[in-house]
């Protein structure tokens, strides 16, 4: 029997606009990684 191993996939992010830096961007649709890929240490 084979074992399987569950990898982190990266995921699709659609295109969206969005206000940084006082200035509107526009974000066109992408692929991030898997936010439970990232850890983040917040002190």
């Amino acid at each position: 029997m084979e074992s399987f191993h569950r990898k982190p996939k990266s995921v699709f992010v659609r295109a969206y606009v969005r206000f940084r830096f006082g200035r509107i961007e526009n974000v066109i649709q992408h692929f991030r990684s898997h936010p439970g890929q990232l850890s983040f240490a917040f002190n």
